[in-house]
C-alpha cells in the first residue's frame, strides 16, 4: 500500500515539476510591445507594467519583435 502511494506521489511531483518548467519557457520566450511606441521587453520588465493591457502587443519571438519594426528595450535588453 505503502509502496503505491509513493509512486503515485512521485507521478504526481514530476508531472508538476514538468508543467512548472514548460510554463517557464513558454513565458520566457514571449516578448511583450506596446502600439504606442517602439520598444519591446520581456514580461517582468518594470516597463511592461506601465503599458495598459489594451495597447499590449505580444511576440512568440526576438525575431517576430524585430522584424515588426521594434527595438530591444535598454533595461531589460531582450
Amino acid at each position: 500500500m505503502f509502496k503505491s502511494t509513493r509512486k503515485q506521489t512521485a507521478v504526481i511531483l514530476l508531472t508538476l515539476v514538468t508543467l512548472l518548467i514548460t510554463m517557464s519557457t513558454v513565458l520566457a520566450s514571449t516578448y511583450v510591445g506596446s502600439a504606442k511606441s517602439d520598444k519591446f521587453h520581456y514580461p517582468g520588465c518594470r516597463y511592461v507594467r506601465q503599458i495598459y493591457d489594451e495597447n499590449k502587443i505580444y511576440f512568440s519571438s526576438r525575431d517576430e519583435a524585430l522584424n515588426a519594426g521594434y527595438i530591444p528595450c535598454k533595461v531589460c535588453r531582450p
